[in-house]
Formats: structure tokens, sequence, C-alpha cells
């Protein structure tokens, strides 16, 4: 069995056509160029190829079509989309199949188009297979944009830069990231030595002072915190045993 198999993705390409290799000892041949494939196919023709596998997304940008060409070239070979998104998953084989008889069954012998519903069946399930699937296009829905993911990567990058900019050691870090996760929160001092220290005494209390007097500081520095629109951080008392990180405009606290 002779494959040649255009491909928009060389890597999961080569994957497919490995598998095919290894699992079936078929002669696969991949293409990243849809004219070096078709000319490969006109070369060597029915007699020699048994099935032509393109990338739905080959030939999008491009006037050539295959069909039509093969037809032309008087040189028609089994020809399949092996990631068409017309056909829902475990139903590929059949789509592809039907899609045979239905355009070039009158240009190829029967015994040739018989043989093909094995054939297709072994390739859907090799495009099926969990190490394969998910990486082939048009046959996954994209993700959807997840915006606390996003928000949450702009957090620790602004947190990080903070802390790489002006050498925030570690403990400290936690104290500022702590409140920066509740900012515009009244949060009490007895869960912050809580949480991050598993202890809440007088020790402690004087711990945490002594940090933020030196988050303030930093963060009231010449540009110590600087954000888009000249938004600084401020940690404030916001009563007697609790602390709030506002955002004030202009380093207004």
């Amino acid at each position: 069995m002779i494959i040649l198999l255009l491909t928009t993705q060389e890597k999961v390409g080569e994957r497919i056509a490995s598998r095919l290799r290894s699992k079936y000892n078929y002669i696969v041949q991949t293409f990243t160029n849809a004219r070096k494939f078709m000319e490969a196919a006109y070369d060597e023709g029915p007699v020699r190829i048994d099935l032509l596998m393109a990338d739905y997304l080959s030939f999008l940008n491009d006037e050539l079509n295959p069909f039509e060409k093969m037809v032309e070239m008087e040189s028609v070979v089994p020809f399949i989309y092996y990631n068409t998104p017309f056909a829902k998953s475990g139903h590929r084989a059949e789509y592809w199949y039907n899609k045979i008889v239905r355009h070039i069954k009158s240009y190829i012998p029967d015994e040739k188009v018989a043989g093909l519903v094995r054939l297709f069946t072994q390739i859907d399930e090799i495009i099926s297979s969990p190490d394969i699937m998910p990486y082939v296009r048009l046959l996954n829905e994209p993700p959807e944009i997840n915006d606390e993911e996003d928000a949450e990567e702009d957090k620790n990058t602004f947190l990080e830069g903070l802390k790489n900019q002006y050498g925030i050691h570690n403990s400290r870090f936690r104290v500022l990231k702590y409140l920066y996760d509740r900012i515009g929160e009244d949060v009490m001092e007895e869960d912050i030595c809580s949480d991050l220290w598993n202890e809440y005494s007088e020790r402690k209390t004087g711990v945490l002072y002594s940090y933020i007097s030196e988050l303030r500081k930093l963060l009231c520095s010449p540009g110590g915190n600087g954000k888009p629109g000249g938004r600084r951080l401020h940690i404030e008392r916001s009563g007697k045993r609790s602390y709030r990180m506002v955002i004030c405009q202009g380093g207004q606290e």
C-alpha cells in the first residue's frame, strides 16, 4: 500500500504517517507543498499510488482543485481530506467512502474501491488516537479564551516585576501577594498571620507590621510601582487590626 500525505502540520502529518508505517507496513510519503504533492501523484499515477491524503487547509488559498486536475491529467487516484470538518467523529471512514463513490468511482476499478473501506477505517482509528486527535486542525473546537487565566498571568507578571526590580525578599513578597490577591478588601492581621505562618501571636504580629512598613515605603518610592494610567498600589490601615491594599490614581493616597 502506497500513500501520499499532504499536510500543513508537519509534525502531525509525520506522526500519522509513522503510525501507518509501523502498524500496517504501508509506504507513506509526506509533503508540505501542495503542488509537489500533486506532481508526485501525476508522475506515479493510479498504477502505483493507492491513496492521496490531504489536509483540508492545504488548497484553501490555491486555485488548484485536486479532483478536477486528476481528471484532466487522466491520472485519478482515491483522494480524501483526512481532517474534513464535515464528517462526525467515528463516521469519517463512511464519509470518505461515500465521497469516493459519488465523485470518482467511475475512474477507479471496483476492486480498488471495495478495498478502501478497510483502509479508511484504519486511518480513522489512527487519527482518532489520543496522541494525534487533539493536535489535528479542524477536528477540534478551539478552546475559549479564559479571561480569568489572562488576568492571573498579568497579575503574576506585574508582581514578579516588582519583586525583581526592587529585590523584595520572599518573606515580604508573600505578604505583598497575599494582600494583592485580596485587593480592595479589609484583611484582618489574624488571618494574614494564620494563613502565611500558621501562627497568630504577638511576635508574628510584630513581624507583619515590620514587613508592611517596608512594603509601604517601597510602593511609595519614586517609580516604586507604576501601573498603566499612573495608578499605584498602597497598603492602608483599614481598622485597628486590619489592612487593605488599594489602587490610587497619580500616586495619591
